[in-house]
Parts: C-alpha cells; sequence; structure tokens
C-alpha cells in the first residue's frame, strides 16, 4: 500500500491538487483522502478509483508476469520525452 500511496502523493504534488478541491469533487472526505495518501488505512477498491481518477490516473490489474517485464524494461524518466519536447528540441537544432 505505501507504493501506491507514494505515486497518488506524487500525482498530487505534480498537479498541485488541494486535498479540500479533491474532497469537494470526489464526495470523499478529507480524512479519506489524507489517510489514503498517508497510506494510514486500508481503504475500498472504490475509494482508490476514485482518488486515481481525480489525479488522472487508472488503477488496472495485470498479470504479475506482464507487471514484471514492464518494470523490467520500463525506460527511466528521464528518458522519456513527449512528442512536443522532442519537437522543440528538433525545432531548435535546425537554427
Amino acid at each position: 500500500m505505501n507504493e501506491l500511496s507514494a505515486i497518488l502523493r506524487q500525482a498530487k504534488d505534480r498537479l498541485a491538487l488541494p486535498v479540500i478541491a479533491m474532497s469537494r469533487d470526489s464526495g470523499l472526505t478529507t480524512v479519506t483522502i489524507r489517510g489514503v495518501l498517508a497510506g494510514k488505512n486500508d481503504p475500498r477498491l472504490s475509494t482508490l478509483m476514485t482518488i486515481a481518477d481525480q489525479l488522472g490516473l487508472e488503477l488496472m490489474l495485470l498479470p504479475k508476469a506482464v507487471a514484471s517485464s514492464i518494470a523490467a524494461n520500463a525506460p527511466a524518466e528521464e528518458e522519456v520525452q513527449s512528442l512536443v519536447a522532442a519537437a522543440l528540441a528538433r525545432q531548435g537544432a535546425r537554427r
């Protein structure tokens, strides 16, 4: 649960989304949201799905073999480049 909570916290921080706004928009209490983000409770699946949705994330169940393969082959975050960033880099190289 700690890993999931950390992923949710990172997404919340990246979006600079206040817990109060998440609560208002989701119908969950601020206590529930804070508890999930802190990894201090054992939330229902529907609660996790609601919080993930608020953060633009999707919960997925994968076979363990698939998840292991994805984790082993995942590029480092700094290696991933958006199409926009790639286009800007190409444009800058032309100048």
